[in-house]
């Protein structure tokens, strides 16, 4: 995959951008992320530029982000699309699973006894991330499948990045992106998308199925959907601040 990507065509293009290890760099904690000082003017300039079309699409609560990037307020997919901010504010997302606090009292419990492990709970999800543990992912993704039956249905598993988290099964980015698509300012433009985890490959599929452009951050060996690549999140922000014309 290409490391030097072409610039957009801004009355065209929608961008959708992940956030953790795309926008900003990974922390060993979820809470310990810094956002960069120049990064909300980039996006609020890029979204400008773009007639409004851009949307953070996200594991994160739209309330973190919110909390990252204030007082700028974009639309996003939070929770990998269980929570929807649409560009005029609407909010579209579907509602938490009957059985997910026993569920994660289930996790909680498995966390509370092995040190190291975190656990973030998503309002309409769960995840464990084992970072600082990596000899237990084995031992989280058993626990996590083991809870997941008390479910009946309705949450389904997803495996990122030293994380393993539980969320509801009709959430994926890719579907998120599809529903941004059929609203304005979005519709109609070609849509690209950046991410750099395993839980970004649908919307890699999903953009690659309108002709959009799909682009994967950093050195992975596993095969991805994506057909373009930038190194990492430093590169990211350099080649956005670039579209948003502060280079």
């Amino acid at each position: 995959m290409p490391n030097r990507l072409a610039d957009i065509s801004h009355d065209r293009t929608a961008v959708f951008l992940d956030v953790d290890g795309t926008l900003l760099n990974i922390a060993e904690r979820p809470e310990g992320v810094v956002v960069p000082e120049d990064l909300p003017r980039t996006l609020d300039r890029l979204r400008e530029a773009c007639g409004g079309a851009l949307a953070l699409v996200t594991g994160r609560e739209i309330a973190t982000v919110d909390g990252f990037f204030a007082p700028l307020r974009l639309a996003v997919a939070g929770v990998h699309g269980a929570e929807i901010r649409l560009a005029d504010g609407r909010d579209v997302g579907l509602p938490p699973h009957p059985h997910l606090a026993e569920v994660t009292a289930r996790l909680q419990s498995f966390v509370e006894r092995n040190e190291g492990l975190i656990l973030e709970k998503k309002g309409r999800a769960v995840a464990i991330h084992f970072r600082q543990v990596p000899e237990l992912c084995q031992a989280v993704e058993n626990v996590a499948r083991e809870a997941l039956s008390l479910a009946d249905d309705g949450l389904e598993l997803q495996l990122g990045k030293m994380v393993v988290e539980l969320r509801p099964a009709r959430a994926d980015k890719g579907a998120a992106i599809d529903i941004f698509m059929e609203t304005e300012p979005f519709r109609g433009r070609e849509p690209l998308f950046i991410g750099d985890d395993w839980t970004d490959e649908s919307a890699f599929q999903a953009v690659n199925a309108r002709g959009g452009r799909s682009i994967r951050v950093g050195r992975d060996i596993r095969p991805t959907e994506a057909k373009e690549n930038l190194p990492d999140a430093d590169a990211v922000r350099e080649w956005l601040a670039r579209m948003a014309g502060q280079v």
